[in-house]
């Protein structure tokens, strides 16, 4: 975050009190000591928080906002997810009887065991 406060202020040659009129708006106590602070996070453990750095991307690139924006979390063609949490040894013994299975995935597997029992109880689609 330090690093792309840095970089909007000099690739858009904004003068630092521009950007702290902005912030304050939000944040009245941020100065332009604060400012400086946050441009330089890796050396004081200060970093500017996002809603505040969404602030100033608005007011000074709006052109760069959409690309700022964050893919989507969850991307796959399956979105309905299901998990366990086991022991040890009972991972291990699983993950050896799919694989004596054939089956190339964990994944693979759990699937055509859901499919399976659906289907056994007369839930099919």
């Amino acid at each position: 975050m330090a690093e792309e406060l840095r970089e909007l202020r000099l690739s858009k040659q904004i003068p630092a009190k521009d950007m702290v009129a902005v912030v304050q708006a939000i944040y009245p106590k941020y100065d332009k000591t604060v400012q400086s602070k946050c441009e330089n996070g890796d050396a004081y453990g200060v970093s500017l928080r996002p809603d505040a750095m969404a602030a100033l991307y608005a007011h000074f690139a709006p052109e760069l906002v959409e690309s700022r924006k964050t893919a989507k979390k969850d991307a796959h063609r399956l979105t309905c997810r299901i998990s366990a949490r086991l022991e040890t040894a009972d991972y291990e013994a699983l993950q050896r009887l799919i694989e004596a299975e054939g089956y190339a995935t964990t994944q693979d597997w759990l699937t055509a065991t859901v499919r399976r029992y659906i289907a056994e109880a007369g839930e099919t689609e």
